[in-house]
C-alpha cells in the first residue's frame, strides 16, 4: 500500500473513531483522565503525533530537547489555565499549533523555526487541560497527562519512521481543517 494511502486511512479513522471527537474522560478523576484526556480529542492527539513525527528526523539530542521541551510547555500550561482559568484565545492557538506541525512536515523536519514553534504551542494544549481539570484532581491527572503525552510523542516518532513527511504534514493539515469547521 502506497505511503500516501496509508496517512489517508491512518487520518480517516482517527477522524470517525468515536473518541478522537469526544473528549471523554472528563466523567473520571485523577491519574486515568489524565492519561484520556490527549487521547481523546483530536486536536491534542494529533499535536502529539505531530510533534513525535517532526522529532523523527532530528539527531538525538534534538529530538530530546524537541520533546522536552514538548512536555515541558504542556505542563506549564496546564498549571496556567487551571491558575487562570482564562480561555479566551486558547482554541485559535491550539488551531494554529497544527497548522505549524503540518508545515513543519510538509516543508521539511529539520526547519528550527518550526520545532521551536511546534514545542511552544504546546503549551496552548496543556492550558486547556488545566482549565476542565479540578484543583483537587491536579497531583494524580498531571502525571497521567504527561504519560499519554510521552506515548503519544513515541507513536509519532514511529510514524515519522515510516511515513513521509509530507503524507504526514498533510495528515496534519487535515486534521486542523476539521477542527476549525468542526469549532
Amino acid at each position: 500500500m502506497k505511503t500516501t494511502y496509508k496517512a489517508a486511512a491512518a487520518t480517516l479513522l482517527v477522524l470517525i473513531s468515536p473518541l478522537a471527537l469526544a473528549h471523554s474522560g472528563h466523567e473520571m478523576a485523577g491519574f486515568a483522565a489524565g492519561m484520556l484526556h490527549p487521547l481523546t480529542g483530536l486536536d491534542h492527539l494529533a499535536m502529539l503525533l505531530g510533534v513525535g513525527a517532526l522529532g523523527a528526523s532530528q539527531a538525538v539530542s534534538t529530538r530530546a530537547g524537541l520533546y522536552a521541551a514538548a512536555l515541558l510547555a504542556l505542563f506549564g500550561g496546564a498549571l496556567l489555565g487551571l491558575a487562570t482559568g482564562w480561555a479566551g484565545g486558547i482554541e485559535p492557538m491550539i488551531g494554529l499549533s497544527l497548522f505549524v506541525v503540518a508545515a513543519g512536515l510538509w516543508f521539511g523536519r529539520g526547519k528550527a523555526v518550526a520545532l521551536v514553534a511546534s514545542a511552544v504551542l504546546v503549551l496552548f494544549h496543556g492550558w486547556a487541560h488545566g482549565l476542565e481539570v479540578a484543583p483537587a484532581q491536579l497531583a494524580a491527572f498531571l502525571p497521567g497527562m504527561l504519560f499519554s503525552a510521552c506515548a503519544l510523542l513515541g507513536a509519532g516518532f514511529g510514524l515519522g519512521r515510516l511515513m513521509t513527511s509530507r503524507s504526514l504534514g498533510a495528515g496534519s493539515a487535515l486534521a486542523a481543517i476539521v477542527l476549525a469547521v468542526l469549532a
